[in-house]
């Protein structure tokens, strides 16, 4: 073979790998006229609380803004700046960097195959083009659609970017450590691991797994012949403890802290006990793996409400057989480490890597019980056995590749089958993302496909309610309402319907006091939902006379009232009822009462105060703010909120705006005790 044949060879894998991600950046495409969804206007809302990010000051108080986890996840947050710095703004710029980024990741992933595959025995060219199959096929997945498209899950994609780089350079550092390159190997692999664990874990918490997915890879790749000791000496041994299992034990240790749970019984606020989530979560895992590797031509979407929770292991019986089952995936991972076979070494290491990936989220934490991008770092490694039976295969397992001089073993129906099971991905991906692309559709596929989900459902009944079909979205309603009589998401969206009609069905009104008495009101769907009920009640007849007041009422009731966030809400609200009344006193004495909670948000009193004085009555607003001290004064802890707090009080933008109230309200006051004006008459 002439060197110009032999060059085109070698750059073969790239090419192919180019247009897999031209493939994939087109079946995409179409999901990119899809709306914001859910968390995304929660996250991104705070792009416009400050006007236009157009200063350093608002660039840093965003980036401090976060509360999706404990770390406020400000490196993801930072990305967001790059489509948009007011708020509202369009999703199409969010959705295409988010696809611009699940491509990145794919050329990520397919690097870090590339090296597995070497360190399991294949020649460097048989190790490209069992990347390029391996993180094609993962690329290419429909299942990542809902990760993708949803512009909120950037935090998870972003993690998985740096786990992905991280683990590659682990990887490089490791083969450049067996080559003799000491230093080299030690510089690639510690800065490896903790830049991409500190990046990762910036961007979503799940990114600090790294460590134990490094250690995995260790384990199963690396050192399957148990002769780490051998080639690094006692230095390697020692920097393996410092820098993967150490921190891998501390991540594990800190989940071990929720471990109690399993007994105690404590639901957090959900319908579920920690016991009951775990044994939940082996069926949900076999289901993520069917959805994975299938390429069903269902949608899945964001709804899963409906999934029946394990009480015990035989209840459902299928919660025994998926137990048993995850068990066997994890003795088989164990066992894999001395396979002599890559393809079975590498379906080992695919299934440690998605055990150690999923054991965070889909484990006993008090999370909601399912959502497809957690599969999304877990399920990296998934087709790296695919990439290497169908790219080369040697009958066993050599420590140095380039010792044989097999040739690539890929042959025509190899190639067919890369091709067809990569068009079949990338097909119904873009099916999948086409749907993405249409709102409406959207919600009709999804309650198709979750008949017993209340939050599909009520989906739906919302797009036909914005269509002016009110009998339609009451048809639905009514119809689920049928299988859930007292879930307040479906009542709260029976009532909008009803308001509309001006006309409710007869114990509409007593289900949803009883439901708003006992319903979670701390779950976000539930209160978001909630709010806007309220919001639509005011000049609402439909359900008789002072509703709104017995709605407050009786969620004051529910025992979720007691949480500050809930009760400040409630209390806000009957006090706003209060003004609109005409009773200021009562409505001060509530929004004092609703100020004195813990965790004041730091512009509420403000914005209470102005409420009154908008009501005419400046001094009771002067005396409010007077009565509760800016909770910028006195600020406690550091974590991320307490940043925000600390920076929003270094910059003086509250301080500048209560000063600013205050010369209103002073001059409104002395406006009003002028002869002749009105106070001053009476």
């Amino acid at each position: 073979m002439s060197r110009g044949q032999t060059t085109t060879r070698r750059w073969l894998p790239f090419v192919a790998f180019a247009a897999l991600l031209a493939v994939a950046w087109l079946a995409y495409w179409p999901g990119r006229n899809g709306a914001f969804l859910f968390d995304d206007f929660s996250n991104l809302a705070p792009l416009g609380d400050y006007g236009r990010i157009d200063t350093w000051w608002k660039v840093v108080a965003f980036l401090t803004s976060g509360f999706a986890g404990p770390t406020g996840r400000p490196l993801a947050l930072a990305t967001f700046l790059l489509d948009a710095r007011d708020w509202p703004a369009s999703p199409e710029a969010f959705k295409l960097t988010n696809v611009a980024i699940h491509l990145l990741n794919g050329a990520l992933l397919a690097g870090l195959c590339a090296a597995l595959a070497r360190a399991l025995g294949l020649a460097r060219q048989s190790a490209r083009w069992a990347a390029v199959i391996a993180a094609g096929l993962w690329l290419l997945d429909p299942f990542w659609v809902s990760t993708t498209l949803y512009v909120v899950q950037r935090m998870a994609m972003l993690a998985a970017t740096f786990v992905f780089a991280g683990l590659w350079g682990y990887a490089h550092g490791r083969a450049l450590l067996a080559a003799g390159r000491r230093r080299a190997g030690y510089a690639w692999m510690s800065a490896s691991l903790l830049l991409g664990t500190l990046l990762a874990t910036l961007c979503k918490e799940n990114g600090a797994l790294l460590p134990l997915l490094a250690w995995v890879l260790e384990a199963l790749v690396f050192d399957r012949c148990h002769i780490a000791r051998e080639v690094g000496g006692r230095a390697f041994i020692v920097w393996r403890w410092v820098f993967i299992r150490l921190p891998a034990l501390a991540v594990l240790g800190y989940l071990a802290t929720f471990l109690p749970g399993l007994w105690t019984g404590a639901t957090a606020g959900r319908d579920f006990t920690p016991l009951e989530r775990l044994l939940t979560e082996t069926r949900i895992v076999w289901g993520y793996l069917g959805d994975i590797w299938l390429a069903r031509s269902h949608d899945g979407g964001l709804f899963h409400d409906d999934i029946r929770i394990s009480t015990s292991l035989l209840h459902p019986p299928s919660t025994l057989l998926a137990a048993l089952g995850i068990v066997a995936l994890g003795v088989f991972a164990i066992v894999s480490r001395w396979a002599r076979h890559p393809v079975v070494a590498a379906a080992g290491v695919a299934v440690g890597f998605y055990l150690a990936g999923q054991v965070m989220e889909s484990t006993w934490l008090q999370l909601e019980l399912a959502f497809e991008h957690r599969n999304y770092l877990p399920a990296g490694l998934m087709f790296l056995p695919v990439g290497i039976a169908l790219a080369g295969v040697r009958s066993s397992l050599v420590a140095n590749p380039e010792d044989h001089a097999s040739k690539l073993d890929l042959t025509p129906w190899k190639i067919w089958a890369a091709v067809v099971l990569l068009a079949l991905f990338a097909l119904q991906t873009a099916r999948r993302a086409d749907v993405w692309g249409k709102p409406f559709q959207q919600a009709l596929v999804w309650a198709r496909e979750h008949p017993d989900s209340p939050r599909a459902q009520s989906y739906l009944a919302n797009f036909w309610s914005g269509v002016g079909n009110q009998p339609e979205a009451a048809r639905l309603l009514d119809a689920a309402l049928q299988k859930h009589p007292h879930s307040l998401i479906l009542l709260i969206n029976r009532a909008g319907v009803a308001c509309s009609e001006g006309d409710a069905p007869p114990g509409l009104r007593a289900a949803l006091l009883h439901a708003a008495a006992t319903a979670r009101l701390a779950d976000n769907v539930t209160q978001y939902q909630f709010g806007k009920l309220l919001d639509g009640t005011g000049q609402c007849t439909a359900l008789g006379p002072d509703f709104t007041a017995d709605l407050l009422a009786a969620a004051l009731r529910n025992p979720q009232s007691a949480l500050p966030e809930v009760r400040r809400d409630l209390l806000h609200r009957q006090a706003l009822a209060a003004l609109a009344a005409g009773d200021v006193q009562r409505a001060y004495a509530l929004d004092l009462q609703a100020l004195r909670l813990p965790g004041q948000p730091v512009g509420a009193r403000l914005r209470f105060a102005a409420e009154i004085a908008a009501s005419g009555h400046p001094q009771i607003a002067l005396n409010l703010l007077n009565a509760i001290p800016s909770p910028l004064a006195h600020i406690h802890g550091w974590g991320m909120a307490a940043m925000h707090q600390r920076w929003l009080a270094h910059v003086g933008f509250y301080q500048e705006s209560e000063a600013h109230l205050r010369r209103v309200l002073t001059a409104e006051i002395a406006a009003q005790h002028q002869p002749g004006s009105g106070a001053a008459a009476q």
